[in-house]
Order: C-alpha cells, then structure tokens, then sequence
C-alpha cells in the first residue's frame, strides 16, 4: 500500500477520535465507510476501528472515570457482549458479497442510524423501563459485530436519560472498554488470518488516536453538544447517501 493509503487512514482515525471523544458516539460511523470506500476490506476495517475505538474510549475512560454508572455499565456490557455472536455471524455473510452490495448496506445502516437518532427524541427522564435497555444494548451488540458501527443505539437510549454530558460520554465509554476486547477476540477467533495486520495498524496509530482524543475532549467541554451533532449527523448523512446512490442508480 501507498504512503498516502496510510495518512489517508491516519486522517480518519484522528478525526473519527476527536468526534467520539467530543459527543461519544461516531467513531465507526465516519470511520467504517471512508476505509471500506478507500479499499480496506470490511473484516479488516471492524477490526481496526474495533481497537482504534477501544483506544480512544479508553483515553477519554480515563478523564472522566469519576461520572461512570459503574453497575450500568456492567449490565449493558453483559447485554452487548451476548449479541455480538449475531453481529459476527452476519459479518461473516456480508463479508463474501461483492464491493457494491457491501457499500450500499453500510450506507443503509449508516442514514439509518442518523434517522432514528433525529426521530427518537424522547423527553429526558431519571430513569427508563429495563426493556429499552435490552433493547438498545442488544441492537448495539449486533450492530458492533456486523460493522463497527454500534454506538448510535446507546446513545439513543443515554439521550432519554438526564444525565450530564460528562456522564453520558464516562457510560457510554466504559461499556466500549469493557465489551471491545471480547468483541476483538471474537473477530480474532473468526478472522484471525486477515485481521492480524490490521490490529498491528491500529496499535501504531495509537499517538494518532489520542491526539484525536485529547483535540475531541476540549471540543466537548467548549461548544453545544446539540450544535456539535447536527454537524456529525449532516456529515454521516452525506456518506451513507454516497454509499447507497451508485448502487441505485446502476440498477
């Protein structure tokens, strides 16, 4: 591969690190369709952006250790861990399809995730019934395994709670730190002869990730978190509708 394929992933990765770390969710859903576009097979991609997230959940874990829901956390970890088999499984299924079909299904997934993040906007309360919990953290585990891209419906369901913007980034960051390293030996166990390279990657881009992170952290702590995701969703929007229209118009 050509230097500029790697800065073009470096690239990715810091500004993927910055988003997450500044509203705590976007990572996989920048990330994951800019490396499949760039040519990265997509075993490889959930792999790489798997640890990159793992990474940069954990730098910002770290800052914000104080707000975590601990028992939550370990609920919903429990939660999403349990799904990831389907998640892999069907990894394994769009893995052997072509270009087009691959492009055009993460380009589905990723206006559906914005959809529902714009159309589900319940009222914040103190508490939810438990049933949107499994919900949510179970949605969160198939979408993880499937592409990476499992964050939106937690953030859905941490956006239906009060919580404090340091909170809801600590819970959601925890339960990426507890859960990415099962996932990634899952991957590891299914994929371990294409994935390994692409793990390596991930680990020299480390520095990469936590600049990201840190740039990301004084982005959340400065300006509106609602003005901050209409700029991610309308972003996000463009990529999946740019996966989605060849494959509509071919037809």
């Amino acid at each position: 591969m050509s230097l500029l394929y790697y800065l073009f992933i470096a690239v990715v990765l810091f500004i993927a690190s910055a988003l997450q770390s500044a509203i705590g969710f976007a990572f996989a859903l920048l990330a994951t369709p800019l490396l499949v576009f760039a040519g990265m097979p997509l075993t490889n991609t959930v792999a790489l952006i798997s640890t990159c997230s793992l990474l940069q959940s954990g730098f910002g874990l770290l800052k914000l250790r104080e707000f975590v829901p601990w028992r939550l956390s370990l609920w919903a970890t429990a939660v999403r861990v349990a799904s990831l088999v389907v998640g892999i499984y069907l990894l394994k299924k769009l893995s052997t399809s072509g270009a087009a079909q691959i492009r055009l299904v993460l380009g589905c997934i990723i206006c559906g995730m914005v959809f529902l993040q714009l159309l589900l906007r319940p009222e914040p309360k103190k508490s939810r019934h438990w049933l949107w919990g499994l919900l949510a953290f179970g949605g969160s585990g198939v979408f993880s395994g499937l592409s990476g891209m499992g964050g939106p419906p937690m953030v859905i369901w941490v956006m239906a709670h009060d919580w404090c913007n340091e909170k809801s980034r600590a819970f959601l960051f925890s339960v990426f730190v507890m859960a990415i390293p099962i996932q990634l030996g899952m991957l590891y166990l299914s994929f371990a002869s294409s994935i390994s390279r692409s793990l390596l990657l991930a680990l020299i881009m480390t520095p990469i990730v936590y600049c990201g992170t840190a740039l990301g952290l004084k982005i959340g702590a400065r300006f509106s978190k609602e003005k901050l995701r209409f700029l991610v969703y309308a972003t996000l929007l463009l990529i999946g509708l740019g996966a989605i229209m060849p494959s509509l118009l071919n037809q």
